[in-house]
């Protein structure tokens, strides 16, 4: 058998690496920031370690790209990040930016996975989920133990199996509407939690952005996540259904940027996309028709969201190109 590496990298493999080494980069900026303020010592170890494992799939990620002859992404750097800026978040907010974040990894890692032939990068990415598994295991009980662990609602369920007995069971428009299922009631619970950490990281950002039209558009994204907070908690009131909730408000009073216009905007995006790719499983798991609109409507907002962000970006020279498929006619010479 053939050294596995003399099997060219195939499109969805350059992909996943060149994603993986963004993302990565972006979370060391940002722990090496956090382990530089918190206080808590228990949260200090488990940004410690998800550091330290950020920072060795960066150092596994620069040998691949070299031996395959591809360039090393920019990324994110040392110039990204001030790990001596004023203290901006509070301790809670890194176990919930935690939790959020390794979600976001399990997704991610796993629609890679299952386009990967190569074995060697079927077992970084392998390794990669379970190591998001752990992570969010362990920010789980962390928060558990703390007691700050925003809870999905506690209902109860009918107690014997039944069966669907007609199509208003997923399109009343105007009658009355069943009762919620325990899986629409997840993915609205989902949906409140990436709002609720995603507003705290743009608010937070638009409170020490120096350019007035990075912090609207901050702003703005802090707004249209309590606006849809507001509408899925009012969903569930209406249900009789408890609503999950923080105590905490997660930001100081700092503006003092930790974080360069770059990397803050290429993050406001990231939270937007992985918004919209959790909306997308919650239109594929919601039977009800009221829901799968209301859905559709935030993926709308959070898409435009997304667009305007990208020009700020591009007008910048902030966006780094994925890997582009080489079109063999520009290489002619005429």
């Amino acid at each position: 058998m053939g050294n596995i590496k003399d099997i060219p990298l195939i499109s969805s493999e350059i992909g996943g690496l060149w994603d993986s080494y963004m993302s990565d980069s972006m979370l060391v900026c940002m722990l090496k920031y956090f382990l530089n303020q918190v206080k808590d010592t228990e949260i200090s170890e488990i940004l410690q370690k998800t550091s330290d494992l950020t920072t060795q799939h960066i150092q596994e990620l620069t040998t691949i790209f070299n031996e395959e002859k591809l360039p090393v992404p920019n990324g994110y750097t040392d110039s990204d990040v001030k790990i001596d800026a004023p203290r901006l978040f509070t301790d809670g907010f890194y176990l919930h930016y935690l939790a959020f974040m390794s979600r976001v990894s399990m997704h991610n890692y796993t629609l890679t996975l299952n386009h990967i032939a190569r074995s060697d990068i079927r077992a970084f990415f392998t390794t990669r989920i379970y190591e998001s598994i752990d992570l969010y295991n362990k920010s789980a009980d962390l928060r558990l133990s703390k007691g700050i662990f925003i809870r999905a609602p506690r209902v109860e369920v009918t107690k014997e199996v039944q069966y669907v007995k007609s199509q208003s069971f997923f399109f009343d428009w105007f009658g009355e509407k069943r009762p919620m299922i325990a899986s629409e009631i997840t993915y609205i619970f989902g949906g409140i939690f990436t709002n609720i950490v995603g507003r705290a990281i743009l608010t937070g950002f638009g409170q020490v952005s120096k350019e007035k039209k990075n912090s609207e558009y901050y702003f703005e994204g802090k707004d249209i996540a309590s606006t849809q907070i507001s509408e899925l908690t009012s969903m569930l009131t209406k249900e009789g259904i408890p609503i999950p909730s923080s105590s905490d408000s997660f930001v100081n009073d700092s503006t003092v940027s930790p974080f360069s216009e770059k990397l803050m905007l290429n993050h406001s995006i990231l939270l937007s996309l992985s918004g919209i790719s959790s909306l997308g499983m919650a239109i594929a798991g919601s039977m009800r028709s009221d829901l799968q609109t209301k859905y559709m409507k935030y993926v709308a907002e959070d898409m435009e969201f997304s667009k305007d962000g990208v020009n700020i970006l591009i007008d910048n020279g902030w966006l780094e190109q994925p890997p582009q498929a080489v079109k063999h006619e520009n290489l002619v010479w005429v």
